[in-house]
């Protein structure tokens, strides 16, 4: 059993410990007798403990759960430099910020399929291969951070390759897969001397998807992972990141796939549509774990306590 706090415990406890010394002092200064002081104890104990317990949101694991199944392997491939924390995204977020939303979207609309995370700045990493458990590669998506400017040597789009190309050949040998790719970047490339080499090569291995390009033509200051923004060694200012529509129709022309500009999470749906019209699902057991909230076994009885409570203190006309 697992619990998530709705109220973070730190904030819960302390509330209930004032409560419950009150009420305790409320008790002792009444002059009622033993018996009754035991009972009114009793009860306020037993409702916050009853709070408590609630609060926790206690939660039991289930296995091998009868889901239904899509035959799609869906993989991220996210560009982590650090100009997708450019500030420009409606005005005003972090492109990465808008990322992480909308690849959450496009896991919940496809649920039951495979998914995979490939992150890349200065090289490229598998966070997380191919698997049903959503929430896995939510948390791979989760790990990713604000890089350091002494970290940061350029941005290459090029250093995705290789590892997209392993994970795609990988879905590819499956039989009766379907498998989709977003390829997500602002575009730019400020590698010295860097040229963007051709995916055409890997387009055999998919079947659909879309390079979702973030950022605007005006561009946006950069949060530094260190401290405060880029800088530009030139000016002496803020430096400013603009996303590059060329590279980025440049890379859905050679993977045969759309470019979509992510203003907003609904700019994706028609595709979702389509990818999940020619999609096959199926019953099926699966080897995730899920989990069942148990919390509401708990909240009759303490509905009773409180209505017994209630109808005393009306009774009596104080507590």
């Amino acid at each position: 059993m697992i619990s998530k706090p709705i109220v973070p415990l730190v904030v819960l406890i302390p509330i209930l410990s004032v409560c419950l010394v009150l009420y305790m002092v409320s008790v002792i200064r009444n002059k009622s007798g033993i018996l009754n002081k035991i009972l009114k104890a009793a009860r306020i104990i037993v409702i916050l403990a009853l709070v408590f317990t609630i609060n926790l949101r206690p939660m039991t694991k289930k296995y091998n759960i009868d889901v239904e199944l899509k035959n799609i392997d869906v993989l991220f491939v996210v560009d982590t430099t650090i100009s997708m924390w450019a500030e420009d995204y409606n005005e005003s977020t972090k492109r990465m910020d808008d990322v992480k939303r909308d690849c959450r979207y496009i896991m919940e609309s496809l649920a039951g399929s495979n998914f995979a995370l490939i992150r890349f700045d200065n090289r490229a990493q598998i966070l997380a291969p191919f698997t049903q458990d959503s929430k896995n590669v939510s948390d791979a998506f989760s790990t990713i951070t604000t890089p350091s400017k002494y970290y940061a040597t350029g941005t290459s789009l090029n250093v995705a390759y290789d590892a997209m190309e392993e994970m795609l050949k990988s879905s590819a040998a499956k039989e009766g897969r379907l498998t989709v790719v977003f390829f997500i970047s602002d575009g730019e490339i400020t590698a010295k001397d860097e040229q963007l080499q051709s995916f055409a090569g890997l387009s055999d291995y998919i079947d659909g998807g879309a390079v979702l390009g973030y950022g605007t033509e005006k561009g946006g200051k950069m949060a530094d992972g260190s401290y405060g923004y880029i800088r530009d060694p030139e000016t002496g200012k803020d430096a400013l990141s603009k996303y590059d529509e060329k590279n980025l129709l440049s890379l859905s022309h050679d993977m045969h796939i759309d470019y979509i500009h992510m203003e907003d999470v609904s700019n994706v749906e028609y595709l979702l549509d389509s990818i999940k019209s020619g999609s096959v699902m199926k019953l099926a057991n699966s080897d995730n774990v899920s989990y069942e909230d148990t919390y509401y076994y708990y909240v009759p009885l303490l509905l009773i306590f409180l209505a017994i409570e209630m109808i005393l203190v009306i009774r009596r006309g104080r507590i």
